[in-house]
Order: C-alpha cells, then sequence, then structure tokens
C-alpha cells in the first residue's frame, strides 16, 4: 500500500502565509539548538502545537526530527570587533534576522542565493547571512569575504517538516505506519550528524583558504538576543498562538539547561 506524501521538505518560514505562527517554530535568535528543538518537538509539547495549528486542513506532519546545525553568523569583507561596526554595514539577511539586523544600523538587503557571490565581489553587500558552514563554502564565497563569524545564536537551527496525506496516512495498516514514523524519526539524528561532520571539513577549508574564522564579538551576540527578545514579545502580543510557540520554547529551553548547564 502507497503512502502519497501531501508536502515534503518543507520549512515553516516558508509557511507563514498559511499560519502566522509558524515562523517561530522555524528557529527562534537564541533559541533552541537542532537537538534541542527535535526534542522540543518530540517530548515537550512541539508537536501538539502544530497540531493545533493545523487543524482543520487536510495535512498530518510527522513528528520533525530532521533539523539542520547553526548557520553561520555572519560572512563578511570588513572585521566586526564590536556592535558598532554593524551601523551602516550592508548586510544580506531576510526574516527576523533582518528585522534585528536593521533595528542594529545595518542596511539590510534580500538577495538570492545565486547572486550573493557577485553582489560581494562588486560591493553592493558587505556581509551577509547565507547558511550553515557547508552549505556557505559550496557557494565560493570565502573567495569574496574573508572573515567568517561563528555563533549559534542568529540561526540555531533551521528544521524541516514532513507532512503527509491523513486520508492515505489512515489507509496504512498501523505496522507500516510505525516503521515510516521509527525510519523518519532515526534519520533526522543521521542527517544531523552528517551535517555536523561536513560543517567541520568546511571550517577547517575555510581555515585554509586564508579566511578568518572567529566568533561573533559578544556584544554583537547579546545585543541581537536583547532586541529579538523584545521583537518575540511584540508578535506574541498580537498573535495568541505565535505566543504559546514562544512561550513553550523558552520554558523548554530554560528547563533544560537548567538541567544540563554546560551542554
Amino acid at each position: 500500500m502507497a503512502l502519497t506524501w501531501a508536502l515534503f521538505n518543507v520549512a515553516p518560514s516558508y509557511l507563514v502565509d498559511k499560519w502566522p505562527a509558524a515562523n517561530p517554530f522555524a528557529y527562534m535568535i537564541g533559541g533552541l539548538t537542532g537537538i534541542e528543538y527535535a526534542f522540543w518537538m518530540a517530548v515537550g509539547g512541539g508537536n501538539q502545537l502544530v497540531d493545533k495549528m493545523i487543524a482543520g486542513k487536510n495535512v498530518k506532519m510527522l513528528t520533525n526530527t530532521l533539523v539542520t546545525t547553526p548557520e553561520v553568523f555572519l560572512q563578511s569583507k570588513k572585521e566586526l570587533k564590536s556592535v558598532a561596526d554593524i551601523k551602516g554595514l550592508k548586510i544580506r539577511s531576510t526574516g527576523d534576522d533582518g528585522e534585528i539586523l536593521t533595528k542594529m544600523g545595518a542596511s539590510v538587503i534580500f538577495l538570492p542565493g545565486g547572486e550573493i557571490y557577485q553582489a560581494v565581489q562588486r560591493g553592493v553587500i558587505d556581509a551577509l547571512q547565507l547558511s550553515t558552514p557547508a552549505v556557505d563554502w559550496t557557494f565560493a564565497i570565502h573567495e569574496v569575504a574573508k572573515f567568517q563569524y561563528l555563533s549559534p545564536v542568529r540561526q540555531p537551527n533551521d528544521p524541516t517538516w514532513v507532512f503527509v496525506s491523513p486520508k492515505k496516512w489512515a489507509e496504512l495498516p498501523d505496522d507500516l505506519k510505525k516503521i515510516v514514523e521509527e525510519v523518519h524519526y532515526g534519520h533526522g539524528y543521521r542527517w544531523y550528524a552528517r551535517l555536523t561532520q561536513l560543517d567541520l571539513q568546511a571550517l577547517e577549508k575555510q581555515k585554509a583558504y586564508g579566511v578568518k574564522v572567529a566568533p561573533i564579538p559578544k556584544d554583537i551576540e547579546d545585543e541581537m538576543i536583547r532586541l529579538a527578545k523584545t521583537l518575540y514579545d511584540e508578535k506574541s502580543a498580537k498573535d495568541a498562538l505565535y505566543g504559546e510557540v514562544v512561550k513553550s520554547q523558552r520554558a523548554f529551553m530554560d528547563q533544560y539547561r537548567a538541567a544540563w548547564p554546560r551542554l
């Protein structure tokens, strides 16, 4: 018996036109890491909140463990020493990141991934956020931007949701449902491990090429976290479900990190 997929490989941030509360499901600046997010979805109430959000729609979501490693904070042509260096910087960004960087004084420009290399080369932008170290390496940004700043804060992870047709799912025998769920669940952790390996390899390639790889200055990181908290609070006040998602993630993160503060 075949299982018909309704949607596949959909990042929550691409679903805000259907569900405005989908955005904090994608990631929260200064929020849950990829592994923490997977745990929150599975046992911290995340999956139930997704079900609440998509209620009444003809889709079912499988419990999510498909997440990425943290994205690069910024790749830059210019050295960044403090939060003052963000002001006036022309940065390729979008979403919550773009809103926060704008508040920090940057001139935010959105460009498709394929246009970034030439934009940096020609001085259209000074810096950019794109993806993980492994993905950024494939775009050859190291050839035109000699500083790569790392931090798990700007985008701690990027989840992918898998939806199935409820009708087709109901037609599956229980044993096949269990197989699909377990394979999907296990693949998420294997995928995360593979991405970690690729990121570590990419960072060594960056260094060998001559790129200066370093943590983002702490005051830049702290200011982004501070402004993001205000942004999420403001949006939570306007949308009850959005606020419920934010509150749930914050509570899980506090509980998890209080138990294992060195992780």
